[in-house]
């Protein structure tokens, strides 16, 4: 059984690099899955919605995954978000420092 079988709303999903969960399912005429909507923790991250893919296209990119890959890659986007955010600030606590400094 292909894996697109399997898939159902609610599924944690892996396509590539990255995991997200489906919200829709929805069949040809056949019956068989032909696009799935989903929303992955990179595009949460990234201020994007959920996004319809057609697993026709490509269906040996699309595999099941776990409640605890997706979690694997919520906490790295967490933690590189966290990263970024304390650059930032570190960058204008040493401009703010130099600025007062300097008066």
């Amino acid at each position: 059984m292909e894996v697109s079988a399997k898939i159902t709303t609610g599924s944690v999903v892996k396509i590539h690099s990255w995991h997200g969960v489906v919200l829709e399912t929805h069949y040809d005429d056949q019956n068989r899955l032909s696009i799935i909507q989903m929303q992955t923790a990179r595009n949460i991250f990234r201020g994007f919605g959920p996004e319809y893919l057609d697993v026709r296209l490509m269906p040996e990119a699309i595999e099941l995954a776990s409640l605890t890959d997706l979690q694997q890659e919520i906490d790295t986007h967490q933690r590189l978000l966290n990263g970024a955010i304390a650059q930032l600030l570190d960058a204008v606590s040493v401009q703010t420092e130099m600025t007062v400094a300097a008066d």
